[in-house]
């Protein structure tokens, strides 16, 4: 019984390092939606998007770092599957709206923040 309870309050399905990813979190199909990625930057703000491709999102931004000298992911965060996973990324952004930041589209947020604000949003979207 420990076990489940653990279980649905876990909100990441993956949390790791960037080059890790494709090996253990799949494509979404249609059917299934799509995921919330979160990266966390080597400037310690966190980027969030809605993809069914996690890992080849990831990929493009570490391909951007090297070309166009963005700040680097040291962390990676991925979601469960949603089915309207572009809703959940909205109603995440807007719960994280203090912690914007004015000058990108990072949020300045501490990691356990966010994933308390994440969880937040996850249960919403599963009822």
């Amino acid at each position: 019984m420990n076990t489940r309870r653990k279980k649905s309050r876990q909100a990441w399905l993956y949390d790791g390092r960037p080059e890790f990813v494709d090996v253990n979190v799949a494509s979404a199909t249609p059917e299934e939606g799509g995921y919330i990625v979160a990266m966390e930057l080597a400037t310690g703000a966190i980027r969030i998007a809605a993809t069914r491709q996690p890992a080849k999102y990831v990929n493009a931004w570490r391909h951007n770092v090297r070309r166009y000298g963005l700040p680097d992911i040291v962390r990676v965060l991925v979601s469960r599957p949603y089915l309207r996973y572009e809703a959940v990324k909205r109603g995440l952004a807007g719960l994280l709206a203090d912690y914007k930041d004015a000058d990108s589209e990072a949020f300045q947020v501490e990691v356990d923040v966010f994933t308390a604000k994440a969880r937040e949003m996850f249960s919403a979207a599963a009822r």
